[in-house]
């Protein structure tokens, strides 16, 4: 395992001493949420935690946290995401343009997956997904050919170019009736449900905090029969 891997090693549990959910991870010292969607582009939707509820946790703090999460997911490579954390640093109000339009990509790609009727949500995926698609070319590195990519010289907006062609090839080819939120308090979260079965984003987190509310309004009940309140 090389330095970057090791360095970025999801963490779900460390020491007792800081002892983290197991819907997050930590990776080059940035807390983020753990993928559970089984598509990239449903887990940066899920760097909000909250769609259902007003009590709302975003994960993209900064633009270092966008561009590790990007990097995490396979979206660009180690070395540009340290040359994008260091652009970033001398370009703060571009870096936090990109944040802007990268959490406005994010609002309008979970509505479109909610709403299918919900053009202007639509709409400004694929103005997004054509400006990836503008910006792409060819690259040499996905032997024994080539694959569609966003150059490095997009510079700043190259994570966000990269998220919309996902978000893009996403609404083109997936079945949205498989695409699920869910229910879990302060949750909301996408993933990929084809067999019809699956509930919560993990059963470890929301499915157990479900099973424990319902535990504790039954044993509440049994209280209140005891008490003859029932």
């Amino acid at each position: 395992m090389d330095s970057v891997s090791i360095t970025a090693r999801i963490i779900l549990v460390v020491s007792s001493a800081d002892r983290r959910p197991r819907f997050q991870r930590v990776v080059d010292g940035l807390v983020l949420p753990a993928p559970v969607a089984g598509v990239p582009a449903l887990d940066f939707c899920n760097t909000l935690a909250g769609w259902n509820s007003a009590e709302q946790h975003d994960y993209l703090e900064s633009y270092a946290h966008l561009t590790v999460w990007a990097r995490e997911a396979g979206l660009v490579d180690a070395g540009t995401a340290a040359r994008l954390r260091e652009d970033a640093a001398l370009a703060p109000r571009e870096a936090s343009r990109q944040l802007r339009r990268a959490c406005a990509l994010r609002q309008a790609l979970y509505t479109a997956c909610r709403d299918p009727a919900g053009a202007d949500a639509w709409e400004a995926v694929a103005r997004e997904a054509r400006s990836a698609a503008g910006s792409s070319v060819l690259l040499p590195d996905a032997p024994p050919g080539r694959r569609w990519g966003v150059p490095a010289r997009a510079g700043l907006a190259l994570p966000v170019l990269a998220l919309a062609r996902g978000a893009g090839d996403l609404l083109a080819t997936i079945d949205l009736r498989h695409v699920k939120a869910c229910p879990g308090t302060v949750c909301g979260w996408l993933f990929v449900d084809r067999s019809g079965r699956r509930r919560w984003c993990t059963m470890a987190v929301c499915g157990n905090r479900a099973k424990a509310r319902r535990h504790a309004q039954r044993a509440r009940n049994d209280r209140q029969l005891d008490r003859g309140d029932g």
